[in-house]
């Protein structure tokens, strides 16, 4: 199958009509390429209204980040609540990840104000690319970088870290259910998948361009720039992350962090083999939400994964574990072990990819 190229633009962005919004022009390999790249590049050569866009389009691709980041560690606290766990020991769980997250000044993060302080930056680009001043809109443009990077990388730290109270209070065993309950709602839109009423080929390209889209907004890649593989095989497309940008990036040490495993964190990975973390052990706990939105649930609700995920793993990828998406031409081409490492078993018909 030939791939996929959104058209109709001369800009930098297209309307695309299968994803439904603006999306970067280009091939599916297109994709790969950080935004803020290519946002410098267009800078240093002077199309600033390009570079202004793709600025701008850098907050896209973070906001869903920024939006689950902020419900999910206060749907994890109601769940905590709900279920019996003291009101104590809630408040110095969360003490205790209050005083992890502070700014270097002791100031409590607050994901809010860092989301305000990222847009504010991309604002003041957009204004110089504005004034056609280039140098302040690649200092401004790296502002921005830095001010996201740091805003989001605690609010995944926040939500990793409520998933280890959750583990602490009730559990290994709740995280797979849990994750169910928190992604409920984003489960409802995966029906656009579903072969009985979407042809594939629409499906293929949009589960490709969303995930690029999606983990750049994460800053995945080398430098965290927000940069992603994207590579084609015989019988799929393989997006590849080092590290990807939320999860994967917990396992590594970086200039200012430990992993998330160990102190001052030691956030919780998986002790024990589960059908919702790929069978395998040590899954970061928060990692374990691809498993269930990608494979477990899709296969549930029509008979085969939309990616199949291969994940790092503690303790190996300390030192540099790549997490790696196949997204294959047609569900008939999914391997059988990625239906039995979820606790599933292939079914004789698994979907009709390529019919109308």
């Amino acid at each position: 199958m030939a791939e996929n190229r959104v058209q109709g633009s001369e800009g930098p962005l297209v309307d695309d009509p299968v994803v439904g919004h603006p999306v970067r022009a280009g091939g599916w390999a297109d994709h790969a390429a950080s935004s803020y790249a290519l946002a410098a590049t267009a800078i240093d050569e002077g199309r600033f209204a390009d570079a202004a866009a793709l600025a701008r389009h850098t907050i896209e691709e973070a906001r869903e980040g920024y939006e689950l980041y902020a419900l999910w560690a206060d749907q994890i606290r109601e769940t905590l609540a709900a279920e019996g766990v003291d009101e104590a020991g809630i408040a110095a769980g969360e003490a205790r990840l209050d005083a992890l997250l502070a700014g270097e000044d002791g100031a409590p993060f607050d994901i809010h104000a860092g989301w305000a302080a990222y847009v504010a930056a991309i604002d003041e680009v957009e204004a110089a690319c504005d004034a056609g001043d280039g140098r302040a809109a690649r200092t401004g443009l790296e502002r921005a970088r830095l001010l996201w990077l740091e805003t989001h990388d605690r609010g995944c730290d926040r939500v990793y870290g409520m998933l280890d109270l959750v583990v602490r209070h009730l559990g290994e065993r709740r995280i797979g259910p849990l994750w169910d309950e928190l992604m409920a709602p984003m489960y409802e839109t995966y029906d656009v998948y579903d072969t009985a009423t979407h042809p594939w080929p629409r499906s293929l390209h949009r589960l490709i361009v969303i995930a690029a889209l999606s983990l750049r907004g994460h800053l995945s890649g080398p430098g965290r720039m927000g940069a992603v593989e994207i590579a084609e095989e015989a019988d799929r497309w393989v997006l590849s992350f080092d590290p990807c940008g939320s999860g994967g990036r917990t396992y590594r040490e970086d200039d200012a962090h430990a992993p998330r495993m160990l102190p001052p964190y030691g956030f919780a990975v998986t002790t024990e083999a589960h059908d919702w973390a790929w069978g395998k052990k040590g899954i970061c706990v928060y990692c374990v939400h691809c498993c269930q939105l990608n494979q477990r649930m899709p296969i549930r609700r029509f008979g085969y994964p939309t990616r199949v995920i291969d994940p790092p793993t503690w303790p190996a990828a300390r030192a540099g574990g790549v997490c790696r998406w196949s997204i294959y031409k047609d569900p008939s081409l999914v391997p059988e072990e990625a239906y039995t490492s979820v606790g599933h078993a292939k079914p004789a018909a698994a979907g009709a990819g390529l019919s109308p």
